[in-house]
């Protein structure tokens, strides 16, 4: 280092070969000032500077893995959509979060026997169920969507049958585009899974315990958050499909009458419905406030004086939303339409038997529902949700035995 520094041409190339130790130290003086100044200007860069570099590097890295993998979802650092309310005490949290297909994976949908076949064909499709009742057209069929192909023995979501039953597997596409989105957000759902173990009684329960404490407590400490972790961790979540098809005269007066109104049952804390064909409009009854009254700390407090409002939201060929209509009063509305305007819709819920939400049912207690739909609620709205590409469709249908 003594020869490479004392030995350096000036501006007109004579060389400077005079008081070697003097310019090292002097250079070595400068370099250690340099890097005392470095250090303490990014001691002194505030948080909030950090954080946006750090916020930068995260999506650089999302991008690269979208730009290796394709759209995969995400838990974001900050609410990216509104936390609302509903249920009858208006005060059960609650996150709409609407999408729509991709283009290509909707026209490859379209191609499917069921979404295109001709009206007379409907009746002979066995696991159709026929509830026509001139002049309203309904038809309704009851599959899973598991990568099985085999027969799964479950409960049936339509609460005027809700028998449990070796339930058919849906088309093989179907089944893939399913599979494709539970594999593609599978992130979000991991990060849901470990929120409701966290704040499930089984892991306060076993925390800190013996393997041989842990058998001794294991029953005691399942509770509503523990089971759902455990469906979503089996797989089960859009598991359960319902794909209906509507035409004919429409439901306008069920409407009005309140006929038409209802809450689901607990298979649609996770609903995802697709729209395939056909106008409908999702009408619910929720309190919606703005994003920056989200309360993402398990405190969830409806806005004061607020009350319960009519949201509207159509519902067109390739439109989807992810919600939970288990926690609202919603109603569907269908417009009069003929067959070649028929509505078909997919709905996708939480598979289970009634052995399984039985016992759901009878764990579930006013604190643990309350955690259940907080952790719910502040997951989703830290979800960046994707919608599957053909891509990455087609990829799961390969696997798919």
């Amino acid at each position: 280092m003594m020869t490479f520094i004392g030995t350096k041409e000036n501006r007109k190339g004579s060389i400077r070969g005079y008081n070697y130790r003097r310019k090292s130290i002097a250079v070595m003086v400068g370099i250690l000032t340099i890097l005392m100044i470095s250090t303490i200007s990014f001691l002194l860069i505030s948080p909030k500077r950090r954080n946006v570099t750090n916020e930068n590097k995260r999506k650089l890295s999302f991008k690269r893995k979208e730009s290796q993998n394709g759209n995969t979802g995400y838990i974001v650092d900050q609410p990216i959509r509104s936390i609302e309310y509903g249920g009858p005490q208006k005060s059960t949290p609650l996150v709409m979060i609407r999408d729509a297909l991709d283009e290509a994976v909707h026209q490859r949908f379209l191609q499917e026997h069921l979404y295109s076949c001709l009206e007379a064909e409907l009746n002979q499709i066995s696991e159709l169920d026929n509830r026509v009742n001139f002049p309203v057209y309904i038809y309704e069929g009851y599959y899973h969507s598991l990568p099985t192909n085999e027969t799964v023995f479950s409960k049936n979501p339509n609460p005027m049958i809700g028998k449990d039953f070796m339930k058919p597997a849906a088309s093989p596409f179907t089944r893939a585009f399913f599979d494709a989105f539970r594999f593609v957000n599978r992130e979000i759902f991991n990060t849901l899974k470990l929120n409701l173990l966290q704040a499930s009684s089984y892991h306060r329960c076993t925390n800190g315990k013996t393997a041989s404490d842990e058998a001794h407590m294991t029953r005691k400490g399942e509770d509503v958050c523990y089971l759902l972790a455990k469906w979503i961790d089996h797989g089960c979540h859009f598991g359960d499909l319902s794909i209906q098809i509507h035409y004919g005269e429409g439901n306008e007066e069920k409407l009005k009458s309140g006929a038409a109104w209802h809450m689901d049952a607990e298979n649609s804390l996770l609903h995802l419905a697709v729209t395939l064909r056909g106008n409908r409009v999702l009408h619910s009854m929720r309190i919606q406030q703005p994003m920056k009254n989200n309360n993402i700390n398990g405190n969830h407090v409806r806005p004061p004086a607020a009350t319960l409002k009519e949201i509207l939201e159509p519902q067109k060929p390739g439109d989807v939303y992810l919600s939970s209509s288990t926690l609202m009063q919603h109603a569907p509305h269908f417009g009069k339409c003929d067959y070649s305007t028929r509505v078909i819709a997919i709905h996708a819920r939480i598979l289970y038997t009634s052995a399984d939400i039985n016992y759901f049912r009878k764990v579930k207690t006013k604190e643990s529902w309350q955690k259940l739909t907080s952790v719910l609620a502040e997951t989703l709205a830290l979800a960046n949700l994707q919608m599957p590409s053909l891509a990455q469709v087609e990829s799961r249908l390969a696997l798919l035995s």
